[in-house]
């Protein structure tokens, strides 16, 4: 504390009073020589410095290199900053901080660094005696425990980062090459990383990288956010060597990642899935303060933690290097992912599952960034393209675990587990759906080979209509919507199915459809129905679990609740809005020829539709209950005459209703829009973007 008092006067703006008579070269070499006497001089080496003039004179040579930059032409250095240069007066200083002699003396070269860097307008780490000084200060913060300095230790990592930020060449000068061998290349760390061995004996260093990762471990928030902060700026220079020496020779990657860990660890294991989703979080001391505000939970402070540093990863990982970024995915999907999450998602209690769910879905909300996302998908989804077979054991456990909830006897942790899915499916990665639809539907094992029925290859409007035969296209096309539409009974219907009403569901389609198209504006899927592959019905076609797992949910509409029918019918909705032609075709054409012994939606919603006619021949009056049930659906002010024995029949019946009106807009969207608008969208976003 006597130290930190003592320094008050040299942390303060400098400005003292310099003699005018004297030359400022003679009065900064006067104040050097009296700190260098006062260590000859010396008998009490355990004085702590604030009881020394040393502060004082520290100051007053900052002061005569400010005075002399002044008045200076901003080109030539000045006689006193030539002194420093030419007698290593920063190596010296910096042998004195690293002995810490007397006790407070790096505190003390740390402030005077730190002003010296802040406060010239000229640049003066590319000079070779300044950053080698600036360098060795870096290792020393790297490599010591003193956390009575660390306020003092950021604040000159700080000023290093600014330099850093003016020109970014100068992150090169804090990289210490291997003694032995040379670094490992950028074309080497992408085609076999995980191979890679280095000899920690011999290892190269990223002094600058190295001195944050060590601050951003502080329990000080402030020290934390900034030290961040910096990493944040290294990591986003676009120098492929600090890259590798970042990703080989330092603990980055692990720390951030660990850090995460630890943030998340520390939240309590009961809380409201509610809570956790509807919980803001963004980067920064000032809004995580703000976010602390209103409604309370216990563990709210805890769980604004964790979110905010996984919005700092994923902005960091949006802005860095790629080699840097995907290291830091992989990290984070290892020490984070598998090694904490996963064992929580697989614990069989319902009220720990709901949690876990509501975080994994809270995350994937909150991630833009694609390393991230990818990592994620791989942790979720596994990382095997191959077709899906009906029998056998599951190849990934969590998997298998996560689809199958979303037909949970729990129809809370049904319904978290498809909004978990319907938010992945909106993430800009081919793989996702790849991985849960496409690699089942590519082989079109689905199609009956024996069938004369029309086969319709102009797809979702993704290839150019068949010259010469735009009626027929058009008429299938028609033939198609008027199948969604006229599947429901009139006996059963809630509405009039007024024009503006299909209206409404055309223009939803055609936006949601566009938001399709610019999500997967770079993916390579095939624009048109791959006519040369192999057909054969000699291969089992399954839908796979995902789809198979929608579709047992979706035929169980009329005796589920109305949220779940919703959610469920919500997701198929997005995936039929995807434009692989092949999915297309397999899922939103009613006329396809399908094998026997296999279905699709459209014999989904027939078997539903048969079950539907059964029970209404039961019930008296049952168009008119049901168009009571939709005005108390739209108006919740009106009283629900209607008996809870038929409810969830009744509003099965309302949201079956309109998921079919739904089908057939995005059906004729799909269908009829042209090729050549789907690529203006696509270009038009593409400059947007840039």
């Amino acid at each position: 504390m006597k130290i930190q008092q003592g320094l008050l006067l040299f942390t303060g703006t400098v400005a003292t009073k310099l003699n005018p008579t004297v030359p400022l070269q003679d009065e900064f070499i006067r104040h050097w020589k009296i700190i260098t006497n006062y260590f000859i001089e010396c008998t009490d080496e355990n004085k702590p410095v604030s009881e020394t003039k040393i502060p004082e004179h520290l100051q007053q040579m900052l002061a005569v290199l400010l005075k002399e930059e002044k008045e200076g032409d901003g080109e030539e250095t000045g006689p006193c900053m030539e002194y420093i240069l030419r007698h290593k007066i920063l190596k010296a200083m910096v042998t004195l901080a690293l002995a810490n002699v007397p006790p407070g003396m790096t505190q003390c070269v740390l402030i005077f660094l730190t002003k010296l860097l802040n406060a010239f307008q000229r640049p003066l780490l590319p000079l070779v005696n300044v950053h080698g000084p600036i360098h060795k200060t870096l290792c020393m913060i790297a490599n010591t425990e003193l956390a009575f300095s660390e306020n003092e230790e950021v604040e000159f990592v700080w000023a290093v980062c600014q330099q850093v930020r003016n020109d970014p060449s100068l992150i090169d000068l804090f990289i210490q090459p291997p003694r032995k061998g040379s670094a490992p290349t950028v074309n080497k760390l992408e085609g076999n990383q995980d191979d890679l061995v280095v000899d920690s004996n011999d290892n190269g260093r990223h002094s600058l990288v190295e001195a944050l990762v060590k601050l951003s471990k502080s329990e000080d928030t402030f020290v934390f956010e900034r030290a961040s902060e910096g990493l944040m700026l290294c990591t986003s220079l676009q120098s492929e060597q600090s890259a590798v020496y970042i990703v080989v020779y330092t603990q980055f990657c692990d720390v951030v990642a660990e850090n995460l860990a630890k943030q998340f660890k520390v939240i309590p294991r009961k809380m409201a899935a509610e809570n956790i989703l509807n919980c803001p979080a963004k980067w920064g001391g000032e809004t995580f303060k703000d976010e602390l505000f209103g409604e309370n939970f216990p563990g709210k402070q805890q769980l604004l933690a964790f979110l905010s540093y996984l919005h700092f990863l994923d902005k960091l990982c949006s802005q860095a290097h790629q080699l840097i970024a995907r290291a830091v995915g992989k990290s984070i999907r290892e020490q984070f992912l598998i090694a904490i999450l996963e064992p929580r998602l697989l614990e069989p209690a319902e009220e720990g599952t709901l949690t876990s769910i509501a975080h994994l879905t809270r995350c994937l909300i909150l991630i833009q960034s694609e390393n991230l996302i990818h990592e994620f998908t791989v942790f979720m989804l596994g990382d095997n393209l191959e077709p899906e077979r009906r029998l056998g054991p599951p190849k990934n456990p969590l998997r298998h675990k996560i689809i199958h909830r979303c037909d949970h006897l729990n129809e809370k942790i049904s319904a978290a587990s498809i909004k978990l899915f319907e938010i992945l499916l909106q993430k800009p990665d081919q793989y996702i759906m790849d991985n849960l639809i496409i690699r089942n539907v590519i082989k079109r094992n689905y199609y009956n080979l024996s069938s004369n029925v029309y086969n319709y290859a102009t797809v979702a409007g993704l290839s150019s209509s068949l010259e010469g035969n735009h009626t027929q296209d058009e008429e299938h096309v028609q033939k198609c919507v008027n199948c969604y539409l006229s599947l429901i009974p009139d006996s059963a219907k809630s509405s009039d199915g007024s024009q503006d009403e299909y209206e409404t569901y055309l223009k939803d389609a055609n936006r949601q459809y566009t938001g399709r198209i610019i999500q997967c504006i770079s993916w390579n899927w095939p624009q048109e129905i791959i006519s040369d592959i192999n057909l054969s019905n000699d291969d089992e076609f399954y839908e796979g679990e995902f789809l198979n797992v929608l579709f047992n949910k979706l035929q169980r509409i009329l005796d589920q609740p109305y949220e779940v029918n919703l959610q469920v019918t919500s997701v198929i909705s997005l995936i039929v809005q995807f434009h692989h032609p092949h999915l297309h075709e397999y899922l939103l054409d009613p006329l396809l020829p399908l094998r026997e012994g296999n279905r699709s939606l459209y014999t989904v919603l027939q078997q539903i539709v048969n079950e539907l006619r059964k029970r209404i021949a039961k019930i008296p009056e049952f168009k008119k209950m049901v168009q009571i049930s939709r005005q108390s659906l739209l108006n919740s002010d009106l009283p629900n005459t209607i008996s809870p024995i038929n409810k969830d029949l009744l509003e099965g019946t309302i949201v079956l209703e309109e998921f079919c009106k739904e089908l057939a807009a995005i059906m004729y969207v799909k269908s009829m829009s042209p090729l050549k608008e789907v690529h203006n969208i696509s270009s038009s976003y593409q400059d947007e973007s840039v």
